[in-house]
């Protein structure tokens, strides 16, 4: 890619005279302030460059320290005898050699000459939450394809890896104390494909987790390329995988396998009204489990934050059950929201003693009792004007609106132009409070992604338009000179062995008619339309 059209998009560009060739780097050489950093940053251009380089800093790259450039920005001369990149942080260093690996990459993996054209960057983020989720708790990928998600998050400078580790599907992380999680919550033995509406099963055991080790090496890795990882441990509803296990943990002890449906369309056919469920939030049983859990995962993830998820919350058990009305009687709530709300805020208080803060989906907010420190992550397709009031007590938000955010979702129904058109201004967020969202992240739900290739399909190139969006200011982006930089772009992803939806699908069909009949085979007869369309 030429370096004035790479992804981000730089904040300044300005192109030289000339052209480096990337053949004559030799050496590279790392100021002192810096040299967290050089281990990822020696590694990334030898691998690229296939060669060793030096130390010293003649036909070099020189990554120089400067307490001007602001937080996670950089500054890069690309001349004719090399490259210089000052930034103020590790951060900003990683980020500035990604710039030239974005221009070089797709060159120096077909071999032979590569180059690039001389210029002066001047560059730093929009957002500092730079988001993506990946959910594994529906199916499992592994570590070989997470790493390969952070190596691609890194490239595309993101910062936060939102790592949804539990549901009612599965249950993916080993908790020594509870080992009946993994070994009953990390398996089941079936699954419901070919959309929501459908109500077909195959019979393909899901099953994995990974152990404590495991995610500290994950961690570990994602640390070494700027990014932090935020652990989602769903609770109090969501959490059919757990309750399986240890049924002990809702209102009633029931016997039931991890859940093998998504949604409710199949139980509520087998005359299982009750399919939804949360936990006992009036036991203190079940919040001694919640603690011992968090404990242990704080343990794992050092990043200050813990997410909660929080959404969807049935209560009708909670109505019945006298352990929760006995809660309810002794707060004074007269709604049970309150009593959602107050299970939050206690959960909240608990990982502020681990030096952790709480994120929450926006239903979190329903209660109207929500601790002011809580972080909201709104996603819901309708407005939530909750947020916004949020926002103006003085709250923080990050933006993953479905129409947007939700890369699960088909391109026919969210074209790449929804995630590239985004604007936090919506449902009362404004030019007063809108300093109060923190940033965006992109979802990459699993109930219909089976495999490593379908995730990569849904993702890209989506994260292109998402890193863009969280990247560069509004008034540089545009959408029509976005989509005529990825042809270039697609010879990286191509270059890194990544999947992606190509223009025949990410554009969505014109043609409203075949549009809406992608859509409805998508959601109740065909959940892999598309990916097996682009093939």
């Amino acid at each position: 890619m030429d370096i004035d059209k790479i992804i981000p998009l730089p904040q300044q560009c300005e192109l030289g005279q000339g052209r480096l060739e990337l053949a004559a780097l030799e050496n590279l050489a790392v100021a002192d302030a810096l040299k967290s950093a050089e281990g990822l940053i020696r590694a990334q251009l030898e691998g690229d460059l296939g060669k060793k380089l030096g130390d010293g800093k003649e036909r070099a790259v020189v990554i120089e320290h400067d307490k001007s450039v602001p937080a996670e920005g950089y500054k890069l001369t690309i001349g004719a005898d090399g490259v210089k990149i000052a930034a103020s942080d590790r951060r900003g260093a990683i980020y500035g050699v990604q710039t030239l690996r974005m221009a070089s990459l797709a060159q120096l993996k077909k071999g032979g000459n590569a180059s690039v054209a001389c210029a002066r960057i001047e560059d730093s983020p929009r957002f500092e939450w730079r988001g993506l989720e990946i959910d594994e708790a529906r199916h499992f990928f592994g570590e070989k394809e997470i790493k390969k998600v952070l190596d691609l998050m890194c490239l595309h400078k993101l910062n936060v890896l939102h790592w949804h580790l539990t549901d009612d599907q599965g249950w993916r992380v080993e908790i020594k104390k509870y080992p009946l999680l993994t070994e009953i919550g990390g398996k089941r033995d079936k699954s419901q494909i070919n959309g929501w509406q459908n109500r077909e099963v195959n019979d393909i055991p899901v099953v994995g987790w990974y152990t404590q080790e495991q995610i500290k090496d994950i961690v570990a890795y994602a640390a070494q390329r700027g990014i932090d990882i935020v652990p989602e441990i769903d609770m109090p509803a969501h959490l059919a995988a757990a309750m399986a296990a240890y049924p002990w943990l809702g209102c009633r002890e029931l016997d039931r396998p991890v859940a093998w449906y998504f949604g409710g369309s199949i139980p509520m056919s087998m005359g299982i009204k009750d399919w939804n469920r949360s936990a006992c939030v009036g036991s203190p049983r079940t919040m001694q489990f919640i603690r011992d859990v968090i404990d242990e995962i704080v343990e794992m993830f050092p990043f200050g934050y813990f997410h909660i998820g929080g959404d969807e919350v049935p209560m009708e058990e909670w109505k019945k059950c006298p352990k929760c009305n006995a809660a309810m009687k002794e707060h004074g709530f007269t709604d049970y929201k309150q009593l959602h709300t107050h299970f939050i805020n206690e959960v909240g208080k608990y990982v502020a003693t681990k030096g952790r803060k709480l994120i929450g989906w926006n239903e979190i907010l329903h209660g109207g009792n929500l601790a002011n420190d809580v972080l909201v992550q709104y996603w819901t397709p309708q407005p939530d004007p909750r947020v916004a009031k949020h926002l103006n007590k003085g709250g923080k938000a990050i933006i993953s609106k479905h129409k947007h955010f939700y890369f699960d979702m088909p391109y026919a129904q969210y074209p790449l132009r929804n995630t590239y058109k985004f604007t936090p201004y919506f449902g009362g967020i404004n030019k007063d409070n809108v300093g109060g969202v923190i940033g965006v992240e992109g979802e990459c739900w699993a109930e219909w992604i089976d495999s490593p290739a379908k995730l990569e399909f849904q993702m890209n190139p989506r994260l292109a338009a998402l890193s863009e969006v969280a990247w560069l200011k509004s008034d540089k982006r545009c959408y029509k000179t976005f989509e005529a930089r990825l042809d270039d772009y697609f010879k990286v992803l191509d270059a890194l062995d990544v999947n992606y939806a190509k223009p025949e699908i990410f554009r969505a069909p014109k043609n409203p008619f075949k549009r809406g009949a992608t859509i409805r085979a998508w959601y109740a007869k065909d959940m892999n339309i598309e990916f097996d369309r682009n093939k």
